[in-house]
């Protein structure tokens, strides 16, 4: 009797793995591999109000942060002292200016801060645990809300937050609204109403830099995400280790990070039983005859975990984002034998014309999949961008069903067969 697909892709109840950030017992999921050492030369320059282009080398144990490749942790005198790097790539195009580079030093609300001179000159003080927690992504709430810190979010992008409780706060005015980070700076009177501890900002353009001085200025230290730059989907679930930093609750950050990749080393397993199929991952971008291709880099990952090729595929590179623009013609060109074709997401527009579409394995085959994504319709948001950030293992789940039919029994979280329909009216929740 074949074994039904929740028992085959839900994980059992066992027990996971403890302390990722000391390396314990890690998972099978890649991970950077960085031993502890007590003299420790990063060469990363801080970017604080008034820092210098290089505070040189810091001295400390180096604590292994497993998968995120942005964002580095060391220990010293009792304090941590974190150093974030990468660089700010476009939507959809590639890296443009500086590597932007941020040093934070946390320190213990008990312990007096260390003087910000040598390797700490122009570093940003974060007294932890932090208690107000100012937010300006989906994914943020979504990771305090893992570590059942949701209670000190005291001010959010807007009021679509994907949690009910966390939007009725929003909308009630008890908690603020400081604007999303995907396209404007934080809203400095709401921001400073909330009286947050720290601003947790989402970095997604070069001319907000200059606004974490005027922020920091205001008395806010700010922790910048990069989460998007991380060249694997498990490197976005590692920022949940900082967050665990920052609120006192590291257990349950190393909890929640192994258990994610727990899963996801489950759904290779089985993946790599299956035999090996190919999709194509774009949507189309409604003007004009232009697709937004998935190729590289944290996306294609998941194809590649599910035992799948990516047709169209490219090489990994941070310096670019993790799809491209590509013509009809081309896919006509090269990728008409693809097995699946994951054509749409939730906001895309629908492509219906069957001529081209004929012209596909995929439509011919029934193999054509879309993503309405789990929207909460009361707030027009989707749980795949929030959430679904840090649980990678959803997606890679609905991947690996959506390429074996003998898994499908079972709705699946966020894919669901193409509709060809401009409405949301089939979404799954």
């Amino acid at each position: 009797m074949r074994t039904s697909t929740v028992n085959r892709i839900a994980a059992p109840r066992s027990a996971r793995p403890h302390a990722l950030i000391r390396g314990e017992s890690p998972p099978s999921t890649p991970a950077p591999s960085r031993p502890a050492v007590f003299f420790l030369l990063l060469g990363l320059a801080a970017c604080g109000p008034g820092a210098p282009d290089d505070p040189g080398p810091v001295v400390g144990e180096e604590l292994e942060v497993p998968y995120t490749r942005t964002f580095r942790v060391v220990e010293r005198d009792g304090v941590r002292i974190v150093d974030i790097e990468a660089s700010l790539v476009t939507w959809g195009g590639s890296a443009g200016g500086p590597v932007q580079r941020h040093r934070l030093v946390l320190v213990p609300r008990d312990q007096e801060p260390p003087p910000l001179t040598g390797d700490l000159k122009g570093a940003s003080v974060i007294g932890t645990p932090v208690w107000r927690i100012a937010v300006n992504d989906q994914p943020h709430e979504a990771m305090l809300r893992a570590l059942g810190v949701q209670d000190r979010i005291v001010a959010v992008g807007g009021h679509r937050s994907y949690d009910d409780d966390l939007r009725g706060k929003v909308r009630s005015g008890e908690i603020e609204q400081i604007g999303y980070g995907w396209h404007m700076p934080p809203t400095l009177d709401a921001l400073v109403a909330a009286r947050p501890d720290v601003l947790i900002k989402r970095m997604a353009d070069l001319t907000h830099t200059q606004h974490l001085e005027r922020v920091e200025a205001l008395g806010i230290p700010v922790v910048p995400t990069f989460i998007n730059a991380e060249p694997h989907y498990m490197g976005r679930v590692a920022w949940v280790l900082l967050m665990g930093l920052l609120t006192g609750k590291e257990a349950e950050a190393e909890d929640f990070v192994a258990m994610v990749a727990e899963e996801v080393d489950r759904l290779k397993a089985l993946a790599a039983e299956q035999p090996r199929r190919s999709v194509l991952w774009s949507w189309y971008r409604s003007a004009g005859n232009r697709w937004a291709v998935t190729r590289r880099n944290a996306d294609a990952a998941l194809i590649r975990d599910a035992n799948a090729e990516l047709v169209l595929g490219a090489e990994d590179d941070p310096e670019l984002d993790t799809f491209s623009d590509l013509s009809t013609e081309r896919l006509l060109r090269d990728a008409t034998d693809a097995d699946c074709w994951m054509i749409r997401e939730p906001l895309a527009a629908v492509f219906d014309d069957r001529a081209v579409l004929q012209r596909f394995k995929a439509y011919r085959e029934g193999c054509v999949y879309w993503a309405p994504g789990r929207r909460n319709p009361d707030a027009d948001a989707w749980e795949m961008w929030e959430m679904g950030i840090i649980r990678p293992d959803w997606l890679l789940g609905d991947i690996v069903k959506m390429l074996h039919p003998h898994l499908r029994d079972g709705a699946s979280r966020y894919l669901a067969p193409e509709n060809w329909k401009a409405t949301h009216a089939d979404d799954q929740g």
